[in-house]
């Protein structure tokens, strides 16, 4: 399956303006856009994944976050997390940010003139 929007290695997300969310008792992410009422429940591997769309960190790098808490996972499981995040997209819950960029101010940054 092909990237919604580009290189995993380089997209950026966070949730959409239009979503709220809570945290369950139970483990599970309940996941309402307000634009339209659709809601959603996540739970397990899929809520964990949901939580970490700080709109920094990389897509690649939150699936390695993600597959970290279950070393045991099966080969197809970073495929299944990329998958979710397409489908997320495509549901508009996600929406693409760009990383900051990483680099050292200037030694005259943030001087008074």
């Amino acid at each position: 399956m092909g990237d919604v929007e580009g290189e995993t290695s380089t997209r950026v997300h966070r949730h959409a303006r239009s979503v709220v969310w809570v945290e369950t008792t139970a483990g599970r992410w309940a996941v309402a856009d307000v634009s339209d009422f659709r809601q959603f429940v996540l739970n397990g591997t899929s809520g964990l994944l949901w939580q970490s769309f700080d709109g920094h960190a990389t897509d690649d790098a939150i699936v390695e976050h993600v597959l970290g808490r279950y070393p045991d996972h099966p080969e197809s499981a970073r495929a299944d997390c990329r998958s979710l995040i397409d489908e997320l997209l495509l549901l508009r819950l996600l929406e693409p940010t760009h990383p900051e960029p990483d680099h050292e101010q200037a030694p005259d940054a943030g001087m008074e003139l």
